[in-house]
């Protein structure tokens, strides 16, 4: 099984040239969810899922569940 990437705001920002802050308030607005599109490590900290993030930028419904199991095993 491929290795999942994860993505600060910055580097996600580079990456699909969006400022930082309109990816913030994509996650304020729940655009971007959650579990989903990103996780919580740490209370201040957000890491986005590279390949979440990708299927979302192509209109493509999301791979994971909400419901389903953490993205990083602890």
């Amino acid at each position: 099984m491929p290795m999942e990437k994860y993505l600060t705001t910055a580097e996600l920002s580079t990456r699909i040239k969006m400022a930082p802050g309109t990816i913030r308030n994509l996650v304020w607005k729940k655009e971007l969810k959650e579990n989903t599109h990103y996780v919580k490590p740490t209370k201040g900290k957000l890491l986005f899922v590279w390949s979440e993030i990708e299927a979302w930028l192509y209109g493509k419904p999301a791979k994971r569940s909400e419901h389903g199991k953490n993205l990083i095993n602890i």
